[in-house]
C-alpha cells in the first residue's frame, strides 16, 4: 500500500502540500514509551516521537514486534484525529563499526515496513551516527511519501532535509 505525501519540504522546512509552513522547532517530543493508543493526544503536533534502537530491535532475529504494533496502533489514532509524528531514531547501543551504523538503519527500515500504512508518519529523522544518504536511500525506496529531518548542519546542507 503506497500512501500519498501530505508534506513537503523545501529550504530545511516543512510545508503542507498547499504551501503552508508547518512549524516544527518547538514541537513536542514524545517519549516512544508513552505511545499507546489510550494516551493519543486529541490536538497539537507534529509530534516528535524518540524511538530507541533498542525498543525496535537491534537486528533482524531480535525485532520487537509487539512494541511496533502498539506504536503503529497509536499512530493510527493519530491517523484518526488529523494528527501528525516524525519518528526520531535513538541510537542508545553500540555504532563504532559500519556494520552496526548499517545495523541501525535496517532496524529503522523495519520500524517504516511496520507503520508502513500510517498516513499520520511525517518521516523520519535522520540519526546522526548513520549515513545520511543511506538512510535516507534505504527508507525512501519504499516510502517516497517521508520527509527528512536532522538537526545536524552537516545534513542540513541539503535543503530537502527539515531542521528540527
Amino acid at each position: 500500500m503506497k500512501l500519498e505525501a501530505r508534506f513537503t519540504s523545501r529550504d530545511n522546512s516543512l510545508f503542507k502540500l498547499d504551501g503552508t509552513e508547518v512549524p516544527v522547532s518547538n514541537a513536542d517530543v514524545v517519549p516512544c514509551a508513552e505511545c499507546v493508543p489510550d494516551s493519543a493526544p486529541s490536538e497539537g503536533g507534529p509530534f516528535f516521537v524518540k524511538v530507541p534502537w533498542t525498543q525496535v530491535g537491534l537486528d533482524e532475529e531480535h525485532y520487537n514486534e509487539e512494541f511496533l504494533a502498539i506504536f503503529r496502533d497509536w499512530l493510527k489514532v493519530l491517523e484518526e484525529r488529523n494528527l501528525y509524528a516524525v519518528v526520531v531514531p535513538e541510537a542508545d547501543s553500540d555504532t563504532s563499526t559500519q556494520a552496526k551504523k548499517e545495523d541501525l538503519t535496517a532496524s529503522m527500515k523495519h520500524c517504516a515496513r511496520r507503520i508502513k500504512d500510517c498516513a499520520s508518519v511525517i518521516g523520519f529523522a535522520i540519526p546522526d551516527e548513520t549515513d545520511p544518504a543511506f538512510f535516507k536511500e534505504e527508507l525512501g525506496a519504499k516510502h517516497a511519501q517521508y520527509v527528512f529531518f536532522s538537526k545536524n548542519p552537516a545534513v542540513l546542507s541539503d535543503g530537502s532535509v527539515v531542521r528540527y
